[in-house]
């Protein structure tokens, strides 16, 4: 097999000039900015309340005050690296003020305005202080969040019923990078090998290397690596085992001699792997950025619909100036589906799944009301959705700040088998994740497979998704971001789980219904925001239409419920004759619950955010054991 290395990709990681220029005078104070440490859907925990409103004057983020109200008086000399966003483009003059206060700019970026600089702390006040400069967020570390879950969401009927599959679409994957295995190769013979024409970077336009008397051609085309570390491959497993339950086609586990075989959701999509994450399943904002600014840059050469970032932060301050939520939007609008993991802190005791639920904790960049945020269920290891239930550690809305309804809706995310890749990080933990050869084959052997491997977390979830988004695109690829959204909110099974009862911010729109969505006609006009939750001086809950598409009547409260009866238009979702009212039902048995949503201090910024900071942990208990 031979995965595609694009010979001619543009990083776009620029090393700062050094330019000798005066320096300017005067300076003001704008609005804040925050810091970011990204952490995967799979292992990301961070503590309950991860943002803070800074002073209204502040230009920092709640991370970087924190950082300089700890600091003794006049900074320190100590060196951190952060991202700055301008009001203009950046000039000669302004690198050399930035060079001035001992900054090394390390990258620019187009696809927000602004740059990410390495300076001292003690220089941080100066910096925010130049007039140019509208936001500061710290460049933290990004880390990842994490049985085939394709029966229990419809994909295996639409792989028959359509025959679809995911061909011509290219999903590109935001992580630990991803190792090649036969589970991405496409059999010879099939039709259209290479949908795209482009060169493949071994002479061949077809997507065939001429030297090259293998059967299997794979998928997996190799995009560039942002981060610190030099192989291209994947060292961690996460980024492997995500794109696997997205395009995964199960030639490792198909034949006579096996009894399971684990393939994704769309088993025809083209992998394009942007490798962000080290080892450890690390990154940093700037690593990110460069990676979404890329995809941006080269979406038409590799036709890259879909973007899956199983990747997040704790949110430090407003979508509205976050540079990761600022570089999605920007995806999103030139006509990328992003899908977010909603993150997986749903817990108010972490490592306690009977504990209470816990409000606010969607990460960034899942918080911003354009991308389709996709929180977690657990299927019990059974085909029936039935017996379904929220992962208890998937995170639930309202976001923090801003307030907007996340998740967008549920998938499958716990204990979920995808591919894995011998030596990598996370086959430390075979002894528990490992999976038998006697459970997918017929040999009458329990040792473990050197292929398979489990994980959960709503980074499984969100794959999951993603591939369901490229089932549409294929379907008619003329759909924007914004319908496929609406599709697959509007399809979402609502009453799932009648037992349970989950609430709008658990469950968001519902399960996902991947045959009720490619069945689905509606076409989204505009933008299809998520709406923000309000409360009233009565402690009752309301929706809010943030792209005066959603209306504004309908009032979250006991007496608004969901069903399977909801219906958006006939024709059209989200545009202004469609009105979430009292006359919508959304479900007889879910009850809001006001004393701990409406009263959670964390959410509604009764409390100091930036004192609750938290940074998620590298591969967590939840990514490894689920619940």
């Amino acid at each position: 097999m031979n995965p595609k290395h694009p010979n001619d990709i543009d990083c776009p990681l620029h090393t700062a000039e050094t330019i000798t220029v005066p320096t300017e005078k005067k300076s003001s104070r704008l609005p804040r900015k925050s810091s970011i440490c990204v952490v995967l859907a799979a292992s990301l925990l961070f503590a309950a309340g991860a943002a803070s409103a800074a002073s209204a004057a502040s230009k920092l983020d709640s991370s970087l005050a924190t950082v300089l109200r700890k600091s003794p008086a006049g900074g320190s000399s100590a060196r951190l690296t952060v991202i700055v966003q301008t009001r203009r483009a950046l000039s000669p003059l302004m690198r050399s003020q930035v060079e001035a206060l001992g900054g090394r700019i390390e990258s620019t970026f187009t696809i927000i305005r602004g740059f990410s600089v390495s300076i001292p702390s003690g220089s941080l006040r100066k910096l925010e202080a130049l007039p140019w400069v509208s936001d500061v967020s710290s460049n933290a570390t990004v880390k990842k969040l994490d049985e085939s879950a394709d029966y229990v969401v419809g994909a295996d009927y639409a792989n028959t019923r359509w025959r679809l599959d995911g061909r011509g679409v290219t999903v590109a994957v935001l992580d630990s990078g991803v190792d090649d295995n036969p589970d991405f190769s496409e059999q010879h013979g099939n039709e259209g090998n290479n949908h795209f024409g482009f060169d493949d970077g071994h002479g061949s336009k077809d997507g065939h290397d001429s030297k090259d008397t293998d059967e299997h051609e794979s998928r997996l085309i190799y995009g560039p690596n942002f981060s610190d570390e030099t192989s291209p491959l994947d060292t961690c497993g996460h980024g492997t085992h995500v794109s696997g339950l997205i395009g995964g086609n199960g030639a490792m586990s198909t034949g006579p001699e096996f009894t399971r075989t684990f393939k994704g959701v769309a088993p025809g999509v083209r992998i394009l792997a942007i490798k962000a994450l080290n080892y450890q399943g690390q990154g940093t904002i700037n690593a990110v950025l460069n990676g979404i600014q890329w995809c941006v840059q080269n979406r038409e050469k590799y036709r890259i619909r879909v973007l899956n970032l199983s990747v997040g932060h704790p949110v430090y301050e407003s979508y509205t100036t976050d540079p990761l939520c600022q570089a999605v939007e920007a995806a999103w609008k030139a006509g990328i589906v992003v899908v977010c993991a909603a993150g997986n802190d749903g817990r108010s005791v972490s490592d306690n799944p009977l504990s209470a639920p816990s409000f606010g904790g969607i990460e960034s960049p899942a918080n911003d009301p354009y991308v389709l945020t996709v929180g977690a269920t657990n299927t019990k290891d059974t085909m029936d959705p039935s017996d379904d239930v929220m992962a208890s550690y998937s995170s639930h809305g309202p976001t923090l700040i801003d307030h907007i309804l996340k998740p967008d809706l549920v998938a499958p995310g716990n204990r979920l088998v995808s591919s894995v890749t011998q030596g990598t990080y996370l086959q430390q933990w075979s002894a528990t994740n490992g999976i038998p050869m006697d459970y997918y084959t017929k040999l009458h052997s329990t040792a473990l497979s050197p292929l398979y491997f489990r994980l959960s977390g709503t980074s499984m979830a969100t794959a999951v998704v993603s591939g369901a988004a490229a089932l549409l695109i294929e379907k008619d690829p003329s759909l924007t971001p914004d319908t496929v959204k609406g599709r697959l909110m509007k399809t979402a099974v609502k009453n799932w789980s009648p037992t349970a009862g989950y609430d709008y911010c658990m469950q968001g729109a519902g399960l996902l219904d991947i045959p009720a969505a490619i069945s689905c006609k509606d076409i989204v006009s505009g933008y299809a925001l998520s709406p923000r939750v309000i409360r009233g001086s009565n402690g009752s809950l309301a929706l809010q239409d943030i792209s005066g598409s959603w209306g504004d009547s309908v009032i979250w409260s006991d007496t608004v419920i969901w069903s399977d009866s909801v219906v958006w238009g006939d024709s059209v979702i989200w545009d202004d004759s469609v009105v979430w009212g009292d006359s919508v039902i959304w479900g007889d048995s879910v009850v809001w619950g006001d004393s701990v949503i409406a009263g959670d201090s964390v959410v509604w910024g009764d409390a100091m955010l930036s004192d609750l900071v938290g940074v998620g942990t590298d591969i967590s208990a939840i990514a490894l054991y689920g619940d």
